[in-house]
């Protein structure tokens, strides 16, 4: 079978693939960590610039974003090979989408929650880790995971710059199998590859479905309580009724 025959190359384009997406998943974190503490901020001169800076990244198709950081960055004294130029494209146009989802996330905690927070002596960095971001993950979760399964399918952006991740292993072997042997492999090669991503992330979405139950526990504790003391205060209405 043709993928047996050629799995070291085929191995060597996932190696490739993974590392690429643990280091746009934690690259993509921190910018996006990063900008949305400077979004968050009350002091406008580091808001605004923060705001505007995340919409230029998120307006710059990906494509783009990838072939500028790759073919411009060596015109002003930056050259990195394209491997870390891919990787950091796609990291900052990663960030500045989790920028948004995690500034959502915070500003849904109300501002009671934080008044609370800052009675009992949590403040700054305390009350964020304490109070607030446990409220805000159940809604940061979803749309996050999303965007990390999105930055993992990005990575195969890398092909066009030449990194060697599984996309570009698979375009290789289908053009050396098509001049040698004729006919072309594309089917199998690329269903292979649909596999791959699919599976990839699948345990993205499921790791962050564990993620999502957790932090939603607590929750899901305080509504069963409420439907279990419910029926008793239903009944002492009911009973009370007859001397009203």
């Amino acid at each position: 079978m043709l993928l047996l025959e050629y799995q070291s190359f085929i191995l060597e384009g996932l190696y490739h693939t993974l590392r690429l997406s643990l280091v746009v998943a934690l690259g993509g974190t921190f910018c996006a960590i990063i900008l949305a503490a400077g979004m968050v901020q009350k002091n406008r001169i580091i808001s605004r610039p923060a705001y505007l800076l995340v919409e230029v990244l998120r307006d710059i198709p990906l494509m783009v974003a990838v072939l500028l950081t790759y073919f411009v960055l060596p015109r002003i004294g930056l050259s990195l090979d394209p491997f870390w130029s891919t990787s950091l494209s796609i990291s900052l146009w990663g960030g500045a989408n989790g920028a948004q989802i995690i500034r959502a996330g915070l500003m849904s905690v109300s501002q009671a929650q934080r008044e609370t927070a800052a009675a009992f002596g949590l403040r700054s960095w305390k009350g964020l880790v304490f109070v607030i971001l446990p409220q805000a993950m159940p809604v940061i979760l979803p749309p996050y995971v999303s965007l990390l399964t999105s930055l993992v399918q990005a990575t195969s952006l890398g092909a066009v710059v030449g990194v060697h991740e599984l996309l570009r292993s698979a375009q290789v072997l289908i053009e050396q199998t098509t001049i040698s042997r004729g006919g072309s492999p594309a089917f199998l090669v690329y269903s292979f590859i649909l596999v791959v991503y699919f599976v990839l992330c699948w345990l993205i979405s499921r790791a962050g479905r564990l993620l999502e139950n957790h932090f939603a526990r607590p929750y899901s504790r305080q509504a069963s309580a409420g439907r279990k003391g419910l029926p008793g205060a239903a009944a002492s209405k009911l009973a009370d009724a007859p001397n009203a």
